[in-house]
């Protein structure tokens, strides 16, 4: 894969820059002026890269589906037997605990809370884009009720990041996740 180009080049610079500030000042404070001075580039060059704050947004939430799903296809193209316990070694490996570091501005997002709908619903719609490729690789599997396992996974995820951070330990981790696993033979 080729280098990007310099207009690519340029809208990632912004995006990191909002995506910096979101991290050290929040979302409410995060102007196009302070992205700007971030960035490093004057404030109608943001105009000229996003046409407003929905798009700037709607461009950092899809970067972080992507890591996700970048990182769940990888996973998925190097298994021969799909299975939950697979699935649970991966969202418990550091692998997949450093892209939830690099999205950290979506668990910023989903902290500062008080957004407004529109904000909380594009959101929604990130958690439901990864849900559904869960589901799908599960149904791949087939695990018996992939959507409620679907769902408990996304708990896990969520729970075992937070737990990461805390200090909770990686013994703990891993019997949620034989826990998981047990919860799906007996028929969840």
């Amino acid at each position: 894969m080729g280098r990007p180009n310099k207009s690519e080049e340029k809208r990632q610079q912004i995006l990191d820059a909002f995506e910096r500030i979101i991290l050290k000042e929040g979302y409410a404070k995060a102007s196009q002026r302070k992205i700007a001075e971030e960035a490093k580039v004057n404030q109608p060059m943001i105009h000229h890269y996003f046409a407003g704050s929905d798009e700037l947004l709607d461009a950092l939430l899809k970067r972080v589906v992507n890591r996700y799903r970048e990182a769940l296809s990888q996973f998925i193209q190097q298994q021969t037997d799909p299975s939950v316990e697979n699935l649970m070694s991966f969202v418990c490996s550091e692998k997949f605990h450093q892209i939830s570091l690099q999205n950290s501005v979506f668990f910023a997002l989903i902290g500062q809370g008080g957004h407004q709908n529109s904000v909380f619903n594009k959101m929604a719609g990130v958690y439901q884009e990864f849900l559904q490729t869960v589901i799908h690789l599960l149904k791949s599997a087939n695990i018996k009720n992939p959507e409620r396992v679907a769902y408990l996974t996304m708990c896990f995820i969520i729970g075992h990041d937070w737990a990461k951070k805390l200090g909770f330990g990686e013994t703990r981790n891993t019997e949620m996740a034989e826990n998981l696993v047990n919860l799906t033979r007996v028929g969840v």
